[in-house]
């Protein structure tokens, strides 16, 4: 009867154990699936006259920035805020078409030795919409990123120059 009663609790012990491992795979393979996506390359600092000129993001959006600060989208990927309030509201929408302004600043991060170029478009109209992208990349393929909403959701959004603006500098 002891025997027996041995047998079972080392049943039982064993299946815990396994469910354990099985448990601890299945967690640490979800983990690994579910990575932030990395935005692409090094931060780059980038003068204005390279962000000048037509932007695509890989939903078919697009932004053209203007030398006189000013900018046009077409369904743009971004996160956008509303600032019209005491407080910034997320805009409910990852795409946005329209006008405005944009602002470019070059600032060096504390603990890092490169500075990193922040692009700002504020769009025209009723609310204070603005979006904020970082220019990343290579210093021959500068590219626009910016997560988009809760960063559990994994979602960014990059902006590579449309090849029909394209320069030499790029």
């Amino acid at each position: 009867m002891t025997i027996a009663r041995a047998g079972t609790m080392l049943g039982v012990a064993i299946a815990g154990g396994a469910m354990c491992m099985l448990l601890t795979g299945c967690y640490s393979l979800a983990v690994a699936i579910h990575d932030a996506p990395m935005p692409p390359g090094t931060p780059q600092a980038v003068a204005d006259e390279q962000l000048v000129g037509a932007w695509r993001d890989e939903e078919g959006g697009s932004v053209t920035f203007a030398a006189n600060g000013t900018f046009v989208a077409k369904g743009i990927c971004g996160d956008f805020s509303d600032w019209s309030g005491q407080l910034p509201d997320p805009v409910d929408s990852h795409s946005l078409s329209g006008s405005g302004s944009w602002k470019s600043s070059t600032w060096t991060p504390p603990d890092e030795s490169e500075p990193v170029t922040e692009v700002t478009i504020r769009f025209s109209g009723s609310k204070k919409v603005s979006g904020q992208y970082t220019a990343g990349g290579t210093a021959g393929s500068v590219k626009l990123w910016v997560y988009m909403g809760n960063l559990d959701n994994y979602d960014l959004c990059v902006a590579s120059r449309s090849s029909a603006s394209s320069t030499t500098a790029d």
